[in-house]
Parts: structure tokens; sequence; C-alpha cells
């Protein structure tokens, strides 16, 4: 009778480690709990947009500090300064949460003075500074909010 309990819980023991999930496949990853902006797709695009051209126009300040272009850095900021932020329609910015928009209006912000800061202290190192100002908002928002697609527009596969 022990015999056949000891291969009752082996066969136990063999199901329940065929059915556990594969420690070689890692921890489970946690839910994403970055607040949602939900979005129509066309409104999702243009707010993703707007990110590829900040990371762009970081890239290309890059670019000119390697090569001490003051003017460059200056007219690639300008291009993403305050000017820019009229890019996203009104009811597109009245669906975002204000701690967002404190955020992007930042970004905004930073380059206008990164952009005069380069022409009136052409100083790459004090660029760079700003930069980092820059990315700390990036990663700031990235970290808190993720862009859903709302009902009422299916998103494009």
């Amino acid at each position: 009778m022990m015999k056949m309990q000891k291969h009752i819980v082996a066969a136990a023991l063999c199901a329940l480690l065929a059915a556990a999930p594969v420690a070689a496949a890692g921890p489970a990853k946690p839910a994403d709990q970055r607040a949602p902006l939900v979005l129509l797709d066309e409104e999702r695009h243009l707010v993703l947009l707007e990110m590829r051209n900040f990371l762009a126009v970081l890239q290309t300040i890059t670019d000119a500090i390697t090569r001490e272009d003051m003017k460059e850095i200056a007219r690639a900021a300008r291009s993403m300064g305050s000017g820019a932020a009229n890019e996203i329609p009104p009811k597109t910015v009245a669906k975002l949460p204000e701690e967002f928009k404190v955020l992007a209006g930042g970004v905004h912000t930073t380059f206008d003075l990164m952009a005069l800061d380069a022409e009136s202290l052409a100083d790459p190192k004090h660029t760079l500074v700003q930069m980092n100002e820059l990315l700390q908002k990036c990663n700031a928002c990235h970290g808190i909010y993720q862009i859903k697609v709302g009902r009422g527009a299916p998103s494009k596969k």
C-alpha cells in the first residue's frame, strides 16, 4: 500500500510540475501601471508624431553640440519651442490630463530657452545641461502615461 501511495504522490508531483510555468521564461512581468491617455487613432498619431519630432530635434542638437554649431542648436531648438505646441488641436489637448500638459509645456519652453541660450551664451556644455532637463521630462512623462486608442476609431494596424 505504501508503494502505491508513493506512485500516486510522484504522479501528482509530475502533473503539478508539468502545469507550472517554466522558470526559464523568467519572472512574470508586472502589469503596466501607467495612466492611460485614451485618444482617437488620429489624435494618438499626432501626439506620437510630436514625440518623434522631439527625439529628432534632440538628435540634431546632439550632432550640433559635437561640432559646437550654436546656430544649428538654436534653429533646431526653436523648431520645437512654444510655437510648435499649437500643432495639437484644442479638442485633443482638452482630453489630456493637466500634469501631461504641464510636462509637455515644460518641454516646449525648455526648447525655447535652449534656443535663446545657444544664441546668447554660445556654451555647448550649458546646452547639454538643458538636454538633460528635457530628457528628464521625457522620461517622467513616458513613465507616467501610456497612449491607448479609445472607442470611435479603430486602431490602424
